[in-house]
């Protein structure tokens, strides 16, 4: 997505700060700095491959987690949840079309439908590998398999058509709903290992304190591992 139109807020804490003690070099790094950026994007202009003549009149929040020694967390939420992520384009999207669908009340073209195939085919190849848990993983095969159905059944009637898209637009949900409480699960342990690493550096603990953080962290590798 291209941005006509960026409004953008962004909020940075410093929970940690740059201190002078001898501390072994793997934790030198001591500066820690939580960034959230909220980008309302107006009047976005969609690119030729999500099937649209028209610039979308939408709302969409950016939201950005930068970590310390991880990847920055980067998706867009919309008013009906995770509406894609930077490095998870055939999500982003699919998401879109079937949002397209539903203002059109599922009443659609099969060419409209076709043209989602290759998306939605490769959700499962193209899916960042730190979302990919046992449930999200098993939420996309649904998808998969209620698109399958619906292109497969050449001879639906246009009820039979718009009864079908509802049921993928519902696997669609199930997926986002799952999306949702793995990104919030990284969010949580991150802030969790801000505060643990707060508590301590109040008390002058500095050593203490990176090593709770370490702690606290490492949990976000037992994501994939636990679910």
């Amino acid at each position: 997505m291209k941005s006509i139109k960026l409004f953008a807020t962004a909020l940075t804490v410093t929970s940690f700060m740059m201190v002078s003690c001898d501390i072994k070099k793997e934790n030198a790094d001591n500066e820690e700095i939580i960034e959230v950026v909220e980008v309302e994007k107006d009047n976005v202009e969609v690119d030729a491959d999500m099937n649209t003549e028209k610039i979308a009149e939408v709302e969409v929040k950016t939201r950005t987690y930068k970590m310390k020694e991880q990847e920055p967390i980067v998706y867009d939420l919309d008013a009906n949840g995770i509406a894609g992520f930077d490095d998870w384009r055939d999500y982003t999207v699919v998401n879109y079309e079937l949002a397209e669908i539903r203002k059109a009340n599922y009443l659609t073209t099969a060419q409209r439908v076709k043209n989602m195939n290759y998306r939605i085919a490769n959700l499962g190849n193209s899916i960042p590998a730190w979302l990919k848990t046992e449930e999200v993983m098993e939420d996309v095969s649904d998808v998969q398999k209620e698109y399958l159905e619906l292109i497969e059944d050449a001879d639906a009637s246009e009820n039979e058509m718009k009864e079908n898209l509802e049921e993928l637009s519902e696997k669609f949900d199930d997926l986002k709903e799952e999306l949702d409480e793995t990104v919030q699960e990284y969010v949580r342990i991150h802030e969790s290992a801000i505060e643990e690493f707060n508590e301590e550096f109040k008390k002058g603990k500095i050593e203490a304190a990176i090593e709770e953080y370490n702690e606290e962290i490492k949990k976000m590798d037992k994501i994939l591992d636990n679910k």
